[in-house]
């Protein structure tokens, strides 16, 4: 019944690690790909945006662009919804931060040294060892304003993961069995109580998704929660008091039974 969240330095064996694990355990193994294919039922157009801005360092328009708010919206809706079935490996995206308050998910962190990094990056491109370096450097600035961008987060805390392996000193195997040794401590804590958190976490990210892939304006300041009774919308939208109720029906319809409560402020003609 555990969550796992697996967030890896490129060229450290990290989703290999997550593929065997998952395999193991008779997991689902959430990717990449896995998320493309969620996003685009939501339709073409976000999965090319997605496509185009997946873990890359925002410029200052996108980070102010629809488009890349609604990325977000959608990442963070797949991951939820993938947690939401338990029994998942989840690689990437932010997932040890989304998850970080729910008590049965396990956070793992992989890394290893530069020149070990550097030389499975060069021996699986075909490239020399000077240009993989460059290579890692690049990603791992992309990849640390990624989600310094989108979830104010330095991604080499220490403090946001539960275990950090280090493959340049523990094998591939050493490291799987490292992993799996900790899965029935998680297991005894998804308690039908923690699973409904995850429950709420997907309903709420979910009107997120919908309210701002559907609703044509731009919502900067959109946070929508769920307090346990109801799914709460917050912020500043910038609308006019008829647009506003256009928008709570794109919730309503979205939450389904679940009663929605608007804390919005409109603003506009």
């Amino acid at each position: 019944m555990a969550i796992l969240t697996i967030s890896r330095e490129s060229g450290s064996g990290g989703e290999d690690v997550a593929k065997a694990v998952a395999k193991k355990l008779g997991y689902d193994y959430v990717s990449k790909e896995s998320i493309y294919k969620e996003i685009e039922e939501h339709g073409k157009k976000w999965l090319e945006w997605v496509s185009d801005l997946d873990e890359h360092a925002p410029s200052i328009w996108e980070r102010y662009d629809k488009s890349y708010t609604a990325y977000l919206a959608l990442v963070e809706h797949c991951i939820y919804k993938s947690a939401a079935k338990n029994n998942v490996v989840i690689l990437g995206r932010g997932g040890n931060w989304l998850l970080k308050d729910i008590p049965y998910v396990l956070r793992i962190r992989i890394i290893a040294s530069p020149e070990d990094r550097a030389r499975k990056l060069s021996e699986r491109l075909g490239i020399d060892m000077e240009t993989a370096r460059k290579k890692l450097k690049f990603r791992d600035h992309e990849r640390f304003i990624y989600y310094q961008r989108a979830y104010r987060r330095d991604w080499t805390n220490p403090n946001d993961y539960d275990i950090t392996l280090n493959t340049s000193h523990m094998g591939f195997d050493e490291s799987v069995a490292r992993i799996l040794s900790e899965i029935p401590a998680k297991d005894r804590l998804a308690t039908p109580e923690n699973q409904e958190m995850v429950r709420r976490l997907e309903q709420a990210s979910r009107v997120k998704a919908d309210i701002i892939t559907r609703f044509p304006l731009f919502l900067p300041t959109l946070d929508v929660i769920h307090d346990g009774s109801s799914i709460v919308l917050r912020g500043v939208a910038l609308c006019t008091t008829d647009q506003l109720q256009k928008l709570l029906e794109t919730a309503k319809s979205s939450a389904g039974s679940t009663r929605i409560r608007s804390e919005l402020v409109p603003r506009g003609a």
